[in-house]
């Protein structure tokens, strides 16, 4: 996966976790999918708790590994 594919899945991956006009059940799934989650590859720690947990972590470890990467300098 190259450098803008990547930054692409993180975008829409953001725009769901931000989104005022879903719950948490379908932001899980629309994360926990073969459009966003499976395409990317990172470690990450799954409280395996409620889907607002679960997302939120993995929101957070996404964030981490994009700056790690240096794909996203500022993304907030």
């Amino acid at each position: 996966m190259d450098y803008k594919e990547k930054k692409e899945i993180y975008k829409r991956a953001k725009k769901i976790y931000e989104s005022n006009d879903l719950d948490w059940d379908q932001k899980y799934h629309l994360i926990f999918s073969d459009e966003i989650s499976m395409k990317t590859k990172f470690e990450w720690y799954d409280p395996d708790m409620d889907y607002d947990d679960d997302v939120i972590a993995y929101m957070e470890a996404f964030k981490d590994h994009m700056k790690d990467a240096k794909i996203i300098a500022d993304l907030d």
